[in-house]
C-alpha cells in the first residue's frame, strides 16, 4: 500500500489494516452471530488484538470483555458493531469517543427500512463523525481483508487471491465466494458497503486501487448516494488505468429498482446513466451476476487484446459454429485465415477438416492434448494478424479424460504448454470446454498457466471483448478531450413563467443561449398564419400552440410541407378542429409558422437534471418515432467530442450519423456544443428537462426544429 493517504483514506487504512478490533454487542452465546464472527476471525489467523464489548466483564477465547465503552482500552482501530439499531446510536458514538477511527455497522434497521430509520441513520453518522469515526454501512453484511487474516463475515473457507470485491449485497458476495472455487480464483478483500451513509463505494475503490494485494476490483452496485456521480467517475477514471474494474449494476429494470431501494436505501438511476458512467471512467460492465467474477478472472489472467480479430482453434463442428456466432455477437470479428495458414493446416489435418477460421482438428487432441497449442502456434507463425484466440473442444473429460498410455502429455501437463502460447505471444487465449467447472487438475493447470476456461461459449467471447475494451482504455490518451463551449449567448434571456411553457416560449428562451432554430413566427389566427407563411417563404410547417402538451402531433397539431397561403389557412382550420376534439375547447393558444427544412436526418438532443450526476445529456434517433424506437444514449456533462462520439457508437442507428448517402458525418463537436448550451439553459430554477426533437442535420449544421421544456410544479 502506498503511504500517501488523504484523511478519508487514513480511516480506511484502519479498516483494512487494524491492529486492534473491538466487536460491539458481544455475547458469550456461541450460537449467536457475535460469537460466530469472532470464531471465524480467529480461524482466519488474525494476529492483532481483539476486544469484546457487551454486558459483562471477563475473558472469552483469550479476548478481553468489557461492559462499557468508557472501559475500553486506547489504541483500537476498528469497531465492528452488532448492536440493534435503536441501541447503536447510544453506544457507537461512545466507542468513537475512545479514539476509534473506523466502524463497520453490521446492523440493519436504518434508512433501508423507513423514514424514521433514515433519521436514526443520519443522527448516528453525525455523532460518530463528530468524534472522528468514519462508518461503513449501516446494513452491512461484513468485510474481510484476507492478507491480514481478517474475516468478519461469519463465512468460513473463503479462497484468497487477487480480486477485491465491493458489494451492496452480502448474498452476492457469498455467491461469488462459492463460484470462485470452481475457477481457481480468490479474493484479497471484500466490503459490503450497505447504505453508504458515510463512506461511499468509490472511497473503497480508491483505497483498493493502491493495494498491492488487489489486482482487479469487482463491484456489485445498486446505487450511489445523490450527487456522488462525479466523484465516482473521477476515482474510477484514475484507478482503472492502474488496474481493471468490473461492475454489475443491480436495479436495471423497474422491478429491480424497487427491490434495490428497499434493500439498500439507494435510489437506482436509469441503467443507461450507469452504463454511460461506467464507459466514461473505464469500468467494464457485465449484465449477469454469473459473469462478474469470470470477467474479473479474465482481466487478471490474460493480457489486454489489441484488436478485434479472433482466431478460433479447436475440435468440434457445432462448437466451432457457435463460437463464431458468439464472438461476432460480442462485437469482435472472425476473419478468414490467409492461404498460407490454410495450406499449413492442410498438411496436418484431414481433407474434410474446416481450415478457414474456425479450424476444426476433428478429434486429434485425444492422443495429444497439446494439439490445441500446436494448432494455435501455426496462426502465430503463418498469419500473425490476429489479436486473440478461443480454443474449444471436449478437453479434459472426453473418453474418461485419459490419453493413451504412450502419450507424452496428459491434460494436466498440457495446460502449461497452452499457457506458454499466451505468455510468449502476448495475445490472450480463452478455453471453452463443457467440463470446465468440474474440479479437476486439468482445468486448474490451465488456469494456473494463465488460461481461463469456461463451460459457456458466450462467456468466453465476452471475456475477449472485455480484454479488447481494456486495451481501448489503456491506449486512449487520458483527459485530453476538452469541453466544447456552446454557441455564444445573447445579452438577455427571456424569463420562463408558469408550468405550461409553450414551444414558442421555449424557442425564445433557448435562442438566447445561441441555439439555432428555423425562421418562425407566432400567430393568433389562421389568417395571420397564412400571411406569416408568405413572409417566411414556402414551404412551411404549421403547429398549434398547446401549453402543457409535449407531443402536438398526437392530437393533430402539426402540418408539414404547406406550399401556399391557402394551404396554410385550410390546415389551420382543420388543425383547430382536431385539437378541440382531442383536448376540448380553449386549449389552443394560436399557431406557430416555421420554415420547412424538408426531409433530413433527425437527432434527439436533450438534457435533464439527475440526482446522481447533477445533469446528464441524451443523444439519439429523433423525430416523431423517437419514443417508439427508443434509441438514445446518455452523454455525461460537460460534453466533449469524445464523449459524444462514444454515445453515437452505442446507438443502434450509429451508421446514420456517419457519412450517409452523400451527406457528411455529424460532427461530435457540434453535438457537444449543443448539449453544453442546453446544460447552461437547464440551470434556471424549476427547469427539470429540455428536449430538442428533432434536431435536423442541414449540411454540417444542427438546427433544432422543435423544443420542449419541463418544469417542477409551483404551488
Amino acid at each position: 500500500m502506498e503511504t500517501t493517504l488523504n484523511s478519508s483514506q487514513k480511516n480506511l487504512h484502519a479498516l483494512y489494516n487494524p491492529g486492534h478490533i473491538v466487536i460491539v454487542g458481544f455475547s458469550r452465546d456461541e450460537s449467536k452471530e457475535p460469537a460466530i464472527f469472532l470464531r471465524e476471525l480467529l480461524n482466519q489467523g488474525y494476529k492483532g488484538k481483539i476486544s469484546l464489548l457487551g454486558r459483562e466483564r471477563g475473558q472469552f477465547q483469550g479476548c478481553e470483555m468489557y461492559d462499557s465503552a468508557a472501559a475500553l482500552p486506547e489504541g483500537i482501530d476498528l469497531a465492528f458493531n452488532m448492536v440493534a439499531a435503536g441501541k447503536t446510536l447510544d453506544i457507537l458514538p461512545q466507542v468513537a469517543a475512545r479514539g476509534v477511527p473506523a466502524a463497520v455497522i453490521f446492523t440493519s434497521g436504518f434508512a433501508e427500512m423507513d423514514p424514521s430509520g433514515a433519521d436514526l441513520q443520519r443522527k448516528l453518522v453525525e455523532a460518530c463523525n463528530a468524534n472522528g469515526m468514519r462508518v461503513v454501512g449501516p446494513n452491512c453484511p461484513g468485510y474481510f481483508y484476507l492478507p491480514n487474516g481478517i474475516n468478519l463475515t461469519g463465512i468460513p473457507d473463503i479462497p484468497q487471491g487477487p480480486i477485491g470485491l465491493i458489494s451492496q449485497s452480502g448474498n452476492v458476495g457469498i455467491t461469488l465466494w462459492d463460484q470462485a472455487k470452481t475457477i481457481d480464483i480468490g479474493f484479497s478483500a471484500f466490503v459490503g458497503v450497505g447504505n453508504q451513509a458515510d463512506i461511499p463505494i468509490h472511497d473503497h475503490i480508491e483505497y483498493l486501487g493502491q493495494d498491492d494485494n488487489t489486482k482487479v476490483i469487482a463491484l456489485y452496485l445498486e446505487g450511489l448516494p445523490d450527487g456522488h456521480g462525479p466523484r465516482f467517475v473521477s476515482v474510477c477514471r484514475d484507478v482503472s488505468r492502474r488496474k481493471p474494474i468490473v461492475a454489475l449494476k443491480g436495479g436495471r429494470t423497474v422491478g429491480g429498482m424497487r427491490a434495490a431501494q428497499s434493500h439498500t436505501a439507494a435510489m437506482s438511476s436509469a441503467s443507461k446513466v450507469y452504463s454511460a458512467l461506467f464507459k466514461d471512467c473505464g469500468v467494464i460492465e457485465v449484465a449477469h451476476l454469473e459473469h462478474l467474477l469470470p470477467i474479473a478472472e479474465v482481466l487478471y489472467r490474460c493480457p489486454p487484446m489489441k484488436g478485434r480479430r479472433v482466431a478460433i482453434v479447436g475440435s468440434g463442428g457445432g462448437h466451432s459454429t457457435v463460437s463464431t456466432d458468439e464472438v461476432e455477437l460480442a462485437g469482435l470479428t472472425v476473419p478468414e485465415f490467409n492461404s498460407e495458414l490454410q495450406a499449413e493446416y492442410g498438411k496436418r489435418l484431414p481433407s474434410y477438416a474446416p481450415k478457414r477460421n474456425p479450424v476444426d482438428m476433428t478429434g486429434g487432441f485425444t492422443k495429444d492434448p497439446t494439439r490445441f497449442a500446436q494448432m494455435t502456434e501455426l496462426v502465430l507463425a503463418h498469419d500473425p494478424n490476429f489479436d486473440g484466440f478461443i480454443n474449444y473442444g471436449l478437453y479434459g473429460f472426453y473418453r474418461n479424460g485419459k490419453p493413451p498410455a504412450d502419450a507424452v502429455h496428459t491434460y494436466e501437463s498440457a495446460g502449461p504448454v497452452i499457457g506458454h502460447v499466451q505468455a510468449r505471444s502476448g495475445l490472450p487465449v480463452i478455453f471453452y470446454t463443457p467440463y470446465a467447472y468440474r474440479r479437476d487438475p486439468a482445468y486448474s493447470a490451465l488456469r494456473n498457466a494463465g488460461i481461463p476456461c469456461y463451460p459457456n461459449i458466450h462467456l468466453a467471447a465476452l471475456g475477449l471483448a472485455a480484454l479488447y475494451e481494456r486495451n481501448q482504455l489503456l491506449t486512449k490518451a487520458a483527459d485530453t478531450d476538452a469541453k466544447v463551449d456552446g454557441p455564444a449567448e445573447t445579452s438577455a434571456n427571456p424569463a420562463l413563467h408558469g408550468t405550461g411553457i409553450t414551444e414558442a416560449t421555449a424557442v425564445a428562451y433557448l435562442s438566447g443561449f445561441g441555439i439555432r432554430f428555423p425562421k418562425l413566427e407566432l400567430c393568433q389566427t389562421g389568417d395571420e398564419a397564412a400571411v406569416a407563411a408568405k413572409r417566411i417563404g414556402f414551404p412551411v410547417v404549421l403547429k398549434a400552440v398547446l401549453p402543457g402538451v409535449m407531443h402536438k402531433s398526437d392530437v393533430g397539431g402539426v402540418a408539414v410541407g404547406l406550399s401556399s397561403s391557402a394551404a396554410v389557412s385550410e390546415a389551420a382550420t382543420t388543425m383547430t378542429g382536431h385539437v378541440t376534439a382531442a383536448l376540448g375547447a380553449g386549449r389552443q393558444d394560436g399557431f406557430l409558422v416555421s420554415e420547412d427544412l424538408g426531409k433530413r436526418r433527425e437527432l434527439f438532443v436533450g438534457v435533464r437534471k439527475d440526482s446522481l450526476m447533477g445533469a446528464i445529456g441524451l443523444v439519439g434517433f429523433g423525430g416523431v418515432y423517437a419514443e417508439a424506437v427508443n434509441d438514445t444514449a446518455i452523454c455525461l456533462l460537460p460534453a466533449t467530442p469524445a464523449r459524444v462520439a462514444a454515445c453515437l457508437e452505442r446507438l443502434q442507428s450509429k451508421s446514420m450519423w456517419t457519412e450517409f448517402r452523400g451527406e457528411p458525418a455529424v460532427a461530435p463537436a457540434k453535438i457537444a456544443a449543443l448539449l453544453n448550451a442546453l446544460d447552461r439553459a437547464l440551470a434556471a430554477d424549476r427547469l427539470t428537462a429540455i428536449e430538442c426533437n428533432p434536431v435536423m442535420i442541414v449540411g454540417g449544421d444542427l438546427i433544432a426544429v422543435d423544443a420542449a421544456i419541463e418544469t417542477t410544479e409551483v404551488a
